[in-house]
């Protein structure tokens, strides 16, 4: 009997394990948030109190006393099975009424978002301690914060906020040392917190949306056919953010030089820009000291308060890489510009020019080429999904 050849590889056996096309259930990511918030509180002491404390402090052996606040353990962020709060949690975070449907501007454009209400709420825990850590009277206060965020909400997904770790603070002292006792103090609570959007979904590896099976089971008497299977559009413009192709970070002076150099004088930048390759708490700060005085004194200092996404490039330059990105932020008077930047890293050394640009296009002030003479800028590559070169079937 004769085996035809296209018919070959459907004769040989394939492993049990075989690597093969699977479809997977997993939780998709619609939005991610982290944030910190703060608020601040008047204690007061009862009478009482104040009593224990004044009689403790007339006791010089017991003297300094301290004020000393704890919060509630909040659990780690990983797993995040075991990260939810619980009903018996001394603090908790919900929403409060319906998101509302809003229209907000990003990246030169206008997205469709979703706006929640947020509350977070924790008990905190305050003790008056003597010198040698022996409880001279205690309390118990509540703390709430009230936020509201624009995320990528879509109809069909869940959100899920935690609270990830709550700090307490007296910012005015916590020693008292004489009477009469202070009657009040303040109490700050920072609530560090995580909120995620997600959405059940089915994906078939990498990253593909798996289709779900034809329904080819035949059953008796079918009265309504079942709704078709949708999944809740993603919201790129909002979340996942593209990764930078570049990161930039460290701090560097020089003098300005060259015949494109507004000012003569000393220019020190300071600056951390996609670490861990992402824009998020990026910072850029810029001082100039003049040092030419025949014009008056025109010191200033610059921090950036925006970067933009689509200019930030990076190339190979003198045997090293290129830098560059713009953005807006704020001169130390208060006024608001743009800039660009563009730093050099090399072997030949480290180079940094900036420029800052008014609301009618023109060019204020500009370091020129600025040699670093002390410090040391680092520009380092990106890996993105864009250099990963996928080998097709």
């Amino acid at each position: 009997m004769s085996i035809k050849k296209h018919d070959k590889k459907h004769m040989i056996p394939k492993a049990v394990n075989s690597l093969q096309d699977e479809c997977i259930r997993v939780q998709k990511v619609y939005d991610w948030v982290t944030d910190t918030l703060t608020v601040t509180k008047m204690i007061d002491f009862s009478k009482d109190q104040l009593q224990k404390i004044e009689a403790a402090m007339e006791n010089p052996n017991r003297r300094p006393l301290r004020i000393v606040c704890s919060t509630p353990k909040t659990p780690p962020l990983f797993p995040l099975s075991s990260s939810c709060h619980k009903k018996d949690d001394d603090f908790f975070c919900e929403q409060i009424g319906e998101k509302r449907d809003v229209i907000v501007p990003l990246n030169g454009d206008f997205v469709e978002a979703q706006l929640v209400d947020l509350l977070f709420t924790t008990d905190v825990k305050l003790q008056v301690v003597d010198r040698h850590g022996h409880v001279v009277t205690d309390l118990k206060c509540n703390a709430s914060v009230f936020e509201s965020f624009v995320l990528c909400f879509p109809d069909g997904t869940d959100l899920f906020c935690r609270i990830t770790k709550i700090i307490c603070r007296i910012p005015s002292g916590t020693v008292l040392l004489n009477c009469p006792a202070p009657r009040s103090f303040q109490l700050e609570v920072t609530f560090c917190i995580d909120i995620q959007v997600e959405a059940e979904v089915k994906l078939e590896v990498l990253a593909k949306f798996c289709s779900p099976r034809e329904n080819d089971l035949i059953a008796p008497d079918v009265i309504d056919k079942c709704p078709p299977v949708t999944f809740p559009e993603q919201c790129p413009d909002i979340f996942p953010r593209p990764n930078c192709d570049c990161s930039l970070s460290g701090e560097g002076s020089g003098m300005t030089t060259g015949a494109d150099a507004t000012e003569i004088g000393q220019a020190a930048l300071l600056v951390n820009i996609c670490d861990n390759c992402s824009l998020t708490n990026s910072s850029l700060k810029f001082s100039f000291r003049d040092t030419d005085t025949s014009d008056g004194i025109r010191n200033f200092n610059f921090i950036a308060n925006h970067f933009d996404q689509e200019t930030l490039s990076c190339e190979a330059c003198d045997d090293g890489l290129k830098f560059m990105i713009n953005g807006t932020g704020r001169r130390s008077n208060g006024e608001v510009f743009d800039f660009r930047l563009a730093v050099v890293d090399s072997k030949l050394g480290d180079q940094f020019e900036l420029h800052l640009i008014d609301d009618e296009g023109e060019v204020v002030f500009n370091t020129g080429t600025v040699n670093v003479i002390d410090g040391d800028l680092t520009v380092k590559d990106c890996v993105t999904f864009n250099d990963i070169k996928f080998k097709r079937p």
